[in-house]
């Protein structure tokens, strides 16, 4: 993900996309930190998952912001970090959702034997494992609720 981040970045540095050279220089340096905490220098590589979780930290953190303009009436500024957005998901893997989330999930809890809600832990561990970071663990945690009484 790594190279790809700075072959992006380089391009979009040639095009004179200010805007997309910005974002991408932020991404970058969240990458370098996040490598930086996890003791392997700002040279270091991170594991898919780790590199996945700091791009899905972006991406969440603009989506708040978007909301919180929204509210309070800055729809020029929530369409400038939809653009951010825009820019960022391409790094995220495809995310499950509506019934191939609902057929993970229930796989998830035919695997763990999960019975009740006291078992959301257990399911959430197992689809963490067997599916990553390729699902909101929001909308998971929602559907794991509705399906153990």
């Amino acid at each position: 993900m790594l190279d790809r981040l700075q072959a992006d970045l380089k391009a979009s540095m040639m095009a004179k996309d200010s805007a997309k050279t910005g974002v991408l220089r932020m991404a970058l340096a969240a990458y370098k930190n996040e490598a930086i905490a996890k003791g392997l220098g700002p040279q270091g590589t991170l594991q898919e998952a780790d590199s996945i979780a700091v791009f899905k930290k972006l991406v969440k953190s603009r989506e708040d912001s978007v909301e919180q303009y929204a509210n309070a009436g800055y729809a020029d500024r929530a369409a400038s970090e939809q653009a951010e957005i825009a820019i960022l998901k391409p790094y995220l893997p495809a995310m499950l959702e509506g019934v191939q989330l609902e057929a993970a999930v229930r796989e998830a809890i035919q695997a763990t034997g999960a019975s009740s809600k006291k078992d959301l832990g257990q399911v959430m561990k197992a689809l963490q494992t067997q599916h990553g970071g390729a699902f909101d663990g929001k909308s998971a945690s929602q559907l794991i609720g509705s399906l153990l009484n």
